[in-house]
């Protein structure tokens, strides 16, 4: 999912593209033992300054802003590009070694039977109205 605007300092800030932005930098902070962002969707200090980190240690370009197209978002989806074919794969498996097969087949209900008396109630209720 590319971004459309920009994300960062003085960006446009999307919230959906910030997250996902937060979760590029996320993958490149914990390679380096940092602590994640939480995947909050809003740029504060915390969010800018893991952009300056990544694009201080990466691009060279430090201006806390991830540009649609430019070096610091290509560099974060390129960075990460080996890492999204493991985490298909992992999810792949995990689906597979979730799934649990029906033991046992649930009770069938039998269609609610009603006493003559029940029924007549029923239909006085019914043409009472």
């Amino acid at each position: 999912m590319p971004i459309s605007q920009p994300v960062g300092q003085d960006g446009t800030n999307l919230r959906r593209e910030v997250q996902y932005v937060q979760a590029l930098l996320n993958v490149f902070r914990t390679e380096r033992g940092r602590t994640v962002l939480a995947l909050d969707g809003l740029v504060g200090p915390l969010t800018i300054a893991a952009i300056e980190e990544f694009q201080s240690a990466v691009t060279g370009i430090v201006d806390g802003r991830v540009d649609p197209g430019a070096q610091a978002i290509t560099a974060l989806e390129q960075q990460t590009a080996g890492v999204l074919d493991e985490l298909r794969t992992i999810t792949m498996f995990a689906l597979l070694l979730s799934h649990r097969p029906v033991e046992e087949e649930p009770p069938v209900e039998a269609d609610p039977v009603l006493d003559d008396a029940e029924l007549q109630t029923l239909v006085q209720s019914i043409f009472a109205e």
